[in-house]
């Protein structure tokens, strides 16, 4: 309902106005009833083409469609579909941007006058002209018969007793089209055939001329319903890569905090402010929106006031202030969890390096969360089978007050539409980029979680715990149930084992500042959460980085390769500690330079996070980041190939974990003396989910026989390789694989010096533990190694070997005599760290360490738990003993059934024993492709 004013206003912005195509359904309805004035509709019809529009008898403007409904010829190229265009004699990619439309004056008799037989098409579709985006960034138009291959300009007429199913559908849904298909809960990549039995169909196999069909999806009704499938992307053509529109694969239906929406741009970032306000910039009405929201942002919390230069030039002369220092917009478009343009991001910062005032590192210094304390906090959530919940500060740095021998003046950023020459801002908070923003921001919200009762551990200070105390509120009880929250600059998570808790957390939080609460952790710090919940009600967790994994595939051109999902991190039979050095005179070498350290800061930040299967290669690739030669750059971009194989590995933890480390793959128990000769007592199956330590060492270095005798070598590659992984509720909290800082003089010192490495760590994450209230770390925490002259050692048996070690080794036997842990000897056919040791050679034994701790999503989310039940057969097993010429299943045969007995485990299940090979089977944990068969 428009008022007259507000049709006068319409009416004469729309001369000035081109419009849109297609030009939709608009009906405006004027309240005639209230105002009896003439209705100045008749001014507005009169500034649209003619027969367009037309006045209904209640006042009312109707405007028809823009478009040709009566026309039953489909577009044969949409907007989006991919393309190849021939130029200059080379083929080029591009999307159709804009289709050619009909003739303006047959849309509006069309339109206006529904009446009339519909008039035909003026021009054929291979005279309109189509708009191509090149994937270079230029525009270029074609026409029809450059887009359409041969087969499709000319379709082949059908015969009368034979139609041709596929006359009513465009030229890429045809016999054997390649098509991506929504279904089963993911997006899958096939071919489209028709069948004259079954009708259309949808089958995924290796190659459209395959005979060997995967599996199949009927389409029924396709020719009728192709185009609702295509606007609701389910049916998308060809097998690019799924765009940016399309739905997550996240299960958080929690709400978002309001933003700007970069679904819908059409360019990439622009560098600029200013380029992105640009009048020809299409995407100019979305920037300029998300700088509103972050300008308006800042004047709502007032951060700044306005002064003119005047005003600017006598607080100088004060000496209250200095040089008024230059800001800028930062634009940026922020992804989901599945890579995918999410929002449309704008930050005005501070130009700080140019601020004169000199600050000691003390003085600017914030903490952040570490990484293994979301681990931890993690682990615990699950063990309490709760979830965690998020949130994120809005304008974190523009929360604490500037002190009044910091007062900042700053220019508004250049591009600002309302930018004046004569406008300063004086800072009244402080601004991101000023050198003591992140200061003042610690230091104000962990006084507000103080005031709340929380408080920071002594050992990680991003690690907040505690009962909420709500002081306007003296007569209520103290809840005895406490509160954990792990902070990384203005992002957070938290849980409690309470309801009610967490909603007051929430309301607590909210009235000191401003927050927004997102629901469910779903993607945090880089890492994508999976959550399931089991029908007995116990809990999973999954962390994985498969956006960043084929970003950064994409980013250095390894996008394009088919995934081989036996492969390893490592190439046989050139170690990466036997590759020569460069020719310091190569050309290429400053370029190579930068791009391998921006691959080894790619594979590292993978390392750190969720892939504890490549710390052992980026150790090695790291060692050369200074001079890297043509074939380190090589071994990286291998690694970066296997970690796109397995995009979808990452690390999980359950609150019913049957193992200490427990994904795919199974280890038998350390307890189990049918299966070790060193057994310990069965543990309860409450420890199984307690702290956990591995660690080993590779004696020596690590290029074998790769390099010729005499061949000289730096004196850093003969030293070993120390590794741990340190786990908890069945998944790893941290892990390491290090070079030691000494050649070590014997494999029992390696281990010694690998065992301290880990202890040191354990030390840290055991005090952690403790803050955050986990029980089992007050207890005895066992650390397993392979050598049993390093377990001897810790046991206080010096021996002349080891008398040359430093003090601070000592540190391991006095934990160990203290009882905080406890040095305890595994074989190293189970050893989990010796994934972090050495370049395994065998692909086979590296599958079955990484398995242990690591798990990928799709069996995750299936399985959830260490092997699935229909995988029991014994006809699956993949591995075996490897001094074992036989499989088990020939074994089991040669032996008869009457072998078999009963091993007791922790949960009492049969175990067939095969005695003369020493062979174990567990029956309820095998799987098709992840099983360990011990000596």
């Amino acid at each position: 309902t428009l008022k007259h004013n507000q049709c006068h206003l319409l009416g004469s912005q729309l001369d000035e106005t081109i419009l849109p195509t297609p030009f939709y359904f608009i009906i405006l309805s004027l309240d005639l009833i209230t105002d009896p004035k003439p209705s100045p509709l008749t001014n507005l019809v009169s500034l649209l083409p003619s027969g367009l529009a037309s006045l209904c008898p209640d006042g009312s403007l109707v405007c028809g469609l823009l478009r040709n409904n009566t026309d039953p010829t489909p577009e044969p190229f949409p907007p989006g579909t991919r393309v190849t265009l021939l130029r200059d004699n080379t083929q080029v990619r591009g999307t159709i941007s804009n289709v050619p439309s009909p003739t303006t004056s047959a849309l509006i008799r069309t339109a206006a006058l529904p009446t009339v037989p519909p008039p035909t098409h003026t021009s054929s579709p291979s005279t309109s002209l189509y708009t191509v985006l090149l994937d270079n960034g230029t525009t270029t138009e074609c026409e029809f018969a450059e887009l359409a291959p041969p087969e499709h300009q000319q379709l082949t007429s059908p015969s009368a007793d034979q139609p041709n199913p596929f006359q009513s559908l465009p030229s890429w849904l045809q016999q054997d089209c390649k098509v991506t298909l929504d279904c089963r809960g993911a997006f899958h990549k096939g071919y489209l055939h028709f069948c004259p039995v079954r009708g259309f169909l949808f089958v995924v196999k290796r190659t459209a001329k395959s005979a060997k069909l995967d599996w199949v999806e009927p389409l029924p009704d396709l020719p009728q319903h192709w185009t609702t499938l295509c606007a609701d992307n389910i049916l998308l053509p060809g097998h690019n890569s799924i765009s940016s529109f399309l739905k997550p694969n996240s299960s958080n239906n929690a709400p978002a905090a309001n933003f700007v929406s970069a679904n819908n741009l059409l360019h990439p970032c622009p560098p600029s402010l200013i380029k992105a306000l640009h009048p020809d910039n299409p995407d100019r009405d979305a920037w300029l929106q998300s700088y509103h929201e972050e300008k308006g942002g800042l004047e709502s919390m007032d951060v700044f006031e306005r002064i003119n230069k005047k005003q600017y030039l006598m607080l100088k002369r004060s000496g209250r202030i200095g040089k008024a220092l230059p800001s800028m917009c930062v634009l940026v478009v922020k992804t989901d969890k599945d890579g995918k343009p999410n929002r449309a991001k704008s930050r005005i910062v501070v130009l700080g390096n140019f601020e004169d005032r000199i600050y000691d590192k003390s003085q600017k210094y914030a903490p952040v969360l570490k990484y293994t304390s979301l681990h931890l906090l993690t682990s615990k959530a699950v063990s309490d089978r709760r979830v965690l919940q998020q949130g994120d500060c809005k304008n974190a740095f523009c929360q604490a007050y500037l002190p009044d021998n910091e007062l900042t003046v700053v220019r508004p950023p250049l591009g600002d539409p309302a930018y004046s020459r004569d406008e300063y801002w004086l800072l009244k908070k402080t601004l991101y980029g000023l050198r003591r923003s992140p200061h003042h921001w610690f230091h104000k919200i962990t006084s507000i979680l103080k005031g709340m009762g929380l408080q920071p551990s002594p050992h990680d200070p991003c690690l907040y715990s505690g009962i909420l105390d709500d002081h306007p509120q003296p007569t209520r009880p103290p809840s005895p149930t406490p509160i954990h929250v792990g902070l990384y600059v203005d992002d957070f998570v938290f849980y409690s084992v309470s309801d009610a808790e967490e909603n007051r957390f929430r309301n607590m939080l909210a009235s000191k500042i401003k927050v927004d609460f997102m629901g469910t952790v779903d993607y945090f710090l880089g890492t994508a959460f999976t959550w399931k919940r089991h029908a007995n009600g116990e809990l999973s967790a999954f962390l994985s980085q498969t956006a960043f994994t084929e970003y950064m595939a994409h980013r250095f051109a390894v996008d394009t390769m088919n995934p081989v999902p036996n492969m390893t991190p490592y190439r046989s039979g050139l170690p990466i500690d036997a590759i020569p050095p460069p020719d310091p005179k190569d050309p290429d070498l400053k370029r190579r330079t930068k791009c391998y350290q921006s691959m080894v800061g790619c594979i590292n930040w993978l390392a750190t996070c969720t892939r504890p299967d490549v710390s052992p290669v980026l150790t090695f690739l790291a060692s050369y980041s200074q001079n890297p030669a043509h074939q380190h750059y090589k071994a990286a971009l291998h690694v970066i190939k296997y970690l796109l194989s397995t995009s979808e590995y990452g690390i999980s933890y359950h609150s019913q974990a049957t193992s200490t480390v427990q994904a795919f793959n199974h280890f038998p128990h350390h307890h189990d003396k049918e299966a070790y000769t060193d057994a310990t007592p069965p543990p309860s199956p409450s420890d199984c989910r307690n702290l956990t330590a591995f660690s080993d060492a590779c004696w020596g270095g690590q290029f074998g026989a790769a390099v010729k005798d005499g061949t000289p070598l730096e004196l850093f590659k003969f030293r070993s390789l120390s590794g741990f992984v340190i786990s908890r509720a069945g998944g790893p909290i941290a892990w390491k694989s290090i070079r030691q800082t000494q050649t070590a003089r014997s494999s029992c010192e390696a281990e010694i010096l690998a065992t301290d490495a880990c202890v040191a760590e354990l030390m840290h994450i055991r005090h952690c533990a403790l803050d955050l209230g986990i029980t089992d770390a007050s207890q005895r925490i066992v650390v397993y190694n392979d050598n049993q002259a390093a377990v001897n050692w810790a046991d206080n048996m010096t021996s002349k070997g080891t008398k040359h070690l430093n003090l601070h080794e000592n540190c391991v036997r006095e934990a160990h005599h203290d009882k905080i842990v406890q040095i305890t000897h595994i074989p190293g056919l189970i050893n989990a760290s010796d994934l972090f040791t050495k370049e395994l050679k065998d692909s086979a034994h590296f599958r079955r360490c990484r398995d242990s701790m690591m798990v990928s999503r799709s069996n995750f989310v299936r399985h959830h738990h260490c092997v699935p039940a229909h995988m029991a057969s014994p006809h699956n097993l993949p591995y075996y003993s490897p001094r074992s010429g036989q499989t088990p299943v020939q074994l089991a045969a040669k032996h008869g059934a009457k072998r078999h007995v009963v091993a007791r485990t922790v949960s009492d299940r049969p175990t067939d024993i095969l005695p003369e090979r020493g062979v174990l089977v567990d029956s309820d944990r095998l799987s098709g492709s992840r099983v360990v068969l011990a000596h």
